[in-house]
């Protein structure tokens, strides 16, 4: 029989950082010195006020454990005086919640530490692998209202769209969703006293989502309450930085405010990021400039904005306003009168002469895109936070090169690999076409191969292996093998790398790093957009759970650090699960990916691209080996 520890009810509900229980010692056991520390939460990553009943045993020593002391320590229990090396698994028990099994390892090191996170799931919850994300579900028939709104929408049949969402609305009156649509629909149709109201429904039940704080910004914008769009604009940036939209009508905001720094701060980011398509900000900047006496800078900006419009409404205006601006002393800013409309006006004169008529030149609010549907895409990885343990003790130096010399091991043992493919894709159309994925089955192979030192060839090719040959979708993506050299000794140091905390992944413990591009390294060689004659580097960040112990890459998503409007790319998203997987002749243990999910906004497009691996084979020069099971589904003795 196994023997145990549990801890008293009257330690659990002390809660005391101090509390101790030494258990009976048993004389058949040797003191150790490794200790477990363990947090215990529920499915929403909160720590639980019930009392949890925990047992360690030993899956090493059958039959016997070892002596150990237990305490509580703020939010976790921890175990020390365990046997090291050694493999434990640890149950707790919640009235209410399922019982939970976690293994954890103690390496041979003096002072072994081990943290263990334990997400307990309620009775009547389904045996997900991963925390409920949130989501607001719509019930069928609500959904297939928004639906043929949404189409109707995207057609400018804003009567038609309307009376669907009424639907939706009576059915379904808390979902932000639902409102953000129907708010969507007033504001597409100009309509922005009857907008107003549902999207600001839909920011209170959900204020995370930033399409809706845009949408519900464009319409305080334009009805001059720049004071509201500010307040829900710059959360909108802060969820969104890639959001040049709301930084546009953030600089006209503070432009109408006076606030001319910060109105020049965000006009720079919009026209930084939205390129072409933010040309109009150019007059923001202008003015913001001139509201702060840079002249020379404002004047410039103006002329800029001349020569690659030399056609616009404002141009003869902007022409003699330049010519001002050039002159003798310094623009002076003109009050706005009482009562009239809130506007920048300013004016330039020389000494003795009358004040020149104020130049007022609108900045309107940037064009406004039909919703995607809902949940389209994962959102960015910094809009977002995974649950973590924030107090776990985590040693990024070491979780770093646990993970890289994994990589280094993928490098150096697999040279090539095949697998079968099943690859899916699906457009999220704006039109009233159903979507309807393109499916294909491949025969996989990937190469790769160290040219020479810090040079990675990294080559993917598929082969019908029954239907269609051609590899569906508008967009063909590829790198979902050469991402997790993030971590390879050569690549690591191009990103800036932070340990967010002790987290999850399908159940099991796992370190949250998030990674993002150098500044000074502002492309990587691990991600590139290949257009017609010319390959462009991507700017990745990203979020890895490494397991805890081993180091090995268990989830990796990536994101562009900032939108590619010159390529028309302004979203790449990959998410991808790696499975461990093992060759018995070789006795080497790779982790592989198992299912890749790719999410583009391109050009106006927005699809969606799946992969799921089997069948893997490894190919060593003049041998060839199967795969064998992941070691999650092997059976344990």
């Amino acid at each position: 029989m196994f023997f145990f520890f549990c801890l008293a009810t009257t330690l659990c509900a002390q809660g005391s950082g101090s509390d101790i229980v030494n258990p009976p010692v048993d004389s058949r056991l040797v003191q150790g010195t490794g200790t477990i520390t363990i947090f215990i939460m529920d499915e929403f990553g909160e720590p639980l006020n019930a009392l949890p009943r925990i047992t360690v045993r030993s899956l090493d020593e059958i039959g016997a454990t070892i002596t150990s002391i237990q305490r509580r320590s703020g939010e976790a229990w921890v175990f020390s005086g365990l046997h090291n090396p050694d493999d434990y698994e640890v149950e707790v028990r919640v009235d209410g919640y399922q019982v939970a099994h976690e293994e954890v390892s103690l390496s041979a090191s003096d002072q072994a530490m081990a943290n263990l996170v334990v997400l307990m799931k309620p009775l009547s919850a389904k045996n997900d692998s991963r925390a409920p994300g949130g989501q607001f579900v719509l019930a069928p028939r609500a959904e297939k209202e928004v639906e043929n709104g949404l189409a109707d929408l995207r057609s400018e049949k804003f009567d038609s769209a309307e009376k669907h969402l009424e639907k939706a609305v009576q059915m379904a009156p808390g979902n932000p969703y639902v409102n953000y649509v129907m708010g969507m629909i007033y504001l597409m149709s100009k309509q922005m006293a009857q907008a107003k109201p549902f999207l600001e429904k839909s920011v209170s039940i959900d204020p995370k989502q930033p399409p809706a704080l845009l949408a519900l910004g464009t319409v305080r914008f334009q009805t001059q309450d720049y004071a509201g769009a500010i307040q829900v604009l710059e959360q909108a940036v802060q969820l969104d930085p890639t959001s040049w939209k709301a930084e546009w009508m953030l600089a006209g905001s503070y432009l109408r405010q006076r606030d001319y720094a910060k109105a020049r701060d965000y006009a720079e980011k919009a026209l930084q990021v939205g390129k072409q398509d933010a040309a109009q900000v150019q007059v923001i900047l202008g003015e913001a400039l001139a509201g702060l006496g840079e002249r020379k800078e404002a004047a410039d900006t103006f002329e800029e904005y001349l020569r690659l419009h030399p056609q616009a409404p404002d141009a003869a205006r902007i022409r003699g306003y330049v010519e001002r601006l050039r002159q003798q002393p310094a623009p002076a800013v003109v009050p706005v009168a009482a009562g009239a409309a809130p506007a920048v006006k300013t004016s330039t004169f020389t000494a003795g002469e009358p004040a020149a008529a104020p130049l007022v030149i609108p900045a309107p609010a940037p064009p406004v895109d039909p919703p995607p549907k809902e949940n389209w895409a994962p959102p960015d990885v910094d809009a977002t936070k995974p649950f973590v343990i924030s107090s776990a003790a985590c040693s990024l130096p070491e979780v770093l090169q646990a993970a890289g010399t994994n990589a280094v091991q993928l490098v150096t043992s697999l040279q090539q690999f095949s697998a079968i493919e099943d690859y899916e894709s699906v457009e999220i159309k704006r039109d009233e076409q159903l979507e309807k994925p393109e499916t294909r089955m491949f025969n996989y192979l990937v190469l790769i191969d160290e040219i020479r030192p810090g040079l990675f060839h990294v080559e993917e090719s598929r082969e019908a292996s029954q239907g269609k040959a051609d590899v569906p979708g508008p967009l063909h993506d590829e790198g979902a093998p050469g991402r997790v050299l993030i971590f390879h000794p050569n690549f690591k140091d191009d990103f800036e790398w932070t340990c967010e905390g002790l987290g999850e992944w399908k159940d099991k413990s796992a370190w949250v790093i998030h990674f993002q591009q150098r500044p000074d390294r502002p492309t990587s060689l691990l991600a590139g957009f290949q257009a017609p004659g010319q390959l462009y580097l991507l700017p990745l960040k990203g979020r890895v759970w490494v397991s805890q112990n081993g180091g090995q890459v268990m989830h990796l998503e990536t994101d562009l650090t900032r939108a590619m409007p010159e390529l028309g790319l302004m979203r790449q998203h990959f998410a991808i699960d790696y499975q461990p997987v093992s060759f018995q002749t070789h006795k080497v243990q790779l982790w592989l990916p198992e299912n890749v999910d790719v999410y583009y906004q391109f050009r106006g497009h927005y699809v969606h691209n799946y992969h799921h691996y089997t069948n893997f084979k490894l190919f060593w020069v003049g041998a060839t080996q199967n795969i064998g099971k992941p070691k999650e589904t092997e059976k344990q003795p």
